[in-house]
C-alpha cells in the first residue's frame, strides 16, 4: 500500500473501533442499569433495540448522501455527533431521556459503515485487505469496549462511563481533519465527462438476485451478532464462576466478553485475506457451517467449556464480514457502490436491532440460557442463502481481475 492508502486504512480502522465501541456501552453497563431502573431483561432488550434500530436507520441515507456531502463533513458529523451525544447520555435525568440519547447515538453512528467502506473501496486498490485490517480494527473495539468500559462503570459508576467515552471521539475528529478523503482514481475515471453522462441508475439494478442474496447473508449474520453482542457480557457474567482480583460481576462480564470478542481480530483479517482469493462465495458458505456448532452448544455449556466455545463461534463469525463486504463491492460498479452499501448496512442493522428484543424476550420467558440457542437459527438461515448464492454463476464482467 502506498503511504495515503495506509492513512486511509489507520484512520478507518481507528473509526470503526471507536464505532462499535460506542454501540458496546450500553451491553457493558446493562446490569447497572437493570439495578439503578429497576427494569427487566425485556426492557433492556428494547432499549438496545431502539439503539441497533437507528444505528440501522441512519443507513441507507448515509450512503445515498455520502457522494453529496463528502467524505469529511460526513465522518465529522458522525464523530463529532456521536461525542456530544455521549455526554448527554451521561448527564440524562431518567429512562426516557437515556434512551433517546442512544437513539440519536445509533443514527450518528450509522452514517459510519456505508461512508468508511465506500472510502475504502475507492481509495486504497487491494481493499480486500484493506476491509480485512478494518474488519479486525473494529474487533479492537469490540474486545476492549466490554472491560474498559466496565471497569470505569465498576468504579465511577455508568455515566462516567459514558462521559469519558467523548474523548476518543473528539481526538479523531481532529486527525480526520487533516487527512485528504477526495475521490480515489478509480471515482475520478469513473465520473462522466460532460459530453457524456452516463445513465442513472435504476433502482432495480441495486436488487438483482446477487444483490438481494448478499443483502439476506448479511442480514442473518447482523443478527446473530447483534443479539449476540448485546447480552454477552451479562450471559459470560451470570453462566461463569471464575474469580479474577475481586472483579464484581459487571467488570468480570466485561472481561470475559473482551477475550472472546478479541478472538475476532484474527477472524477479520482472515476474512480480509480469504477476500483476495477466487471462488470468495464457496467460502462464505464454509464460514457459517463451521460457526453453527458452536453457537448452538453456547446455551449448553458453562465456566471454561462456555469460553473455549464462545471463542471458536466468534473466531469463525468474524470472518464472514471481510468477505461479505467484498463481494458487495465486486457485485457494484464505483458509482453505485455509496447507495449499496448504505442499502447493505440498512437492511442488516434495522433487521439485526431486532435482535435484542427477540433476545430479551428469551431471557425473560425462559431464561438467559436459551439466548444463544434461539441466536443459532438466524445462522442457518444465513447458510442457507449463502449456499443459493454459490448456486449463482458470477458474470465475467464480476470476476474480480488480478491487480
Amino acid at each position: 500500500m502506498q503511504r495515503d492508502e495506509k492513512i486511509i486504512v489507520a484512520l478507518t480502522g481507528c473509526s470503526h473501533a471507536l464505532s462499535h465501541g460506542y454501540l458496546l456501552i450500553f451491553p457493558a453497563v446493562l446490569l447497572l442499569l437493570q439495578s439503578e431502573f429497576s427494569i427487566g431483561y425485556l426492557e433492556l432488550g428494547v432499549i438496545g433495540n431502539i439503539m441497533n434500530f437507528t444505528y440501522g436507520l441512519g443507513a441507507l441515507p448515509g450512503g445515498m448522501i455520502y457522494n453529496y456531502l463528502g467524505s469529511k463533513r460526513l465522518y465529522l458529523i458522525c464523530f463529532l455527533g456521536s461525542a456530544i451525544t455521549v455526554i448527554l447520555v451521561a448527564v440524562s435525568s431518567g429512562l426516557f431521556l437515556f434512551t433517546a440519547g442512544l437513539a440519536l447515538l445509533g443514527i450518528l453512528g450509522s452514517l459510519y459503515h456505508p461512508l468508511a467502506n465506500s472510502l475504502i473501496t475507492s481509495k486504497v486498490r487491494e481493499y480486500g485487505q484493506a476491509l480485512g485490517i478494518h474488519g479486525a480494527s473494529g474487533n479492537v473495539g469490540l474486545a476492549s469496549t466490554p472491560f474498559i468500559i466496565g471497569l470505569i462503570a465498576s468504579y465511577l459508576g455508568w455515566r462516567q462511563a459514558f462521559l469519558w467515552s467523548a474523548l476518543p471521539g473528539i481526538i479523531l475528529s481532529l486527525w480526520a481533519f487533516f487527512v485528504d478523503m477526495s475521490p480515489g482514481e478509480e471515482i475520478r475515471t469513473a465520473e462522466p465527462t460532460p459530453t457524456q453522462k452516463s445513465p442513472p441508475r435504476r433502482l432495480k439494478a441495486y436488487f438483482s438476485l446477487p444483490l438481494v442474496l448478499l443483502y439476506l447473508t448479511n442480514m442473518f449474520q447482523g443478527f446473530s451478532f447483534s443479539g449476540s453482542l448485546i447480552f454477552l457480557p451479562a450471559y459470560m457474567a451470570k453462566r461463569t464462576s471464575f474469580h479474577f482480583f475481586s472483579l464484581d460481576s459487571v467488570a468480570l462480564g466485561g472481561m470475559l466478553s473482551a477475550i472472546v470478542l478479541a478472538v475476532g481480530v484474527l477472524g477479520q483479517y482472515g476474512g480480509g485475506r480469504l477476500a483476495q482469493q477466487s471462488r470468495l462465495e464457496r467460502k462464505l458458505l464454509f464460514m457459517p457451517m463451521l460457526s453453527f456448532p458452536f453457537i448452538f452448544a453456547m446455551s449448553f455449556t458453562t465456566d471454561f467449556l462456555l469460553l473455549i466455545i464462545a471463542l471458536f463461534f466468534f473466531f469463525f463469525n468474524f470472518f464472514l464480514q471481510p468477505m461479505n463486504n467484498t463481494l458487495l463491492a465486486q457485485y457494484t460498479d464505483v458509482e453505485m457502490r455509496g447507495t449499496a452499501f448504505g442499502i447493505y448496512f440498512f437492511l442488516s442493522f434495522v433487521f439485526g436491532s431486532l435482535a435484542s428484543s427477540f433476545c430479551g424476550f428469551i431471557a425473560e420467558s425462559f431464561g438467559l440460557k436459551w439466548v444463544f440457542l434461539g441466536l443459532s437459527s438466524s445462522v442457518l438461515l444465513l447458510i442457507l442463502t449463502a449456499f443459493f448464492l454459490v448456486k449463482i454463476e458470477r458474470p465475467m464482467d464480476r470476476r474480480p481481475q488480478s491487480r
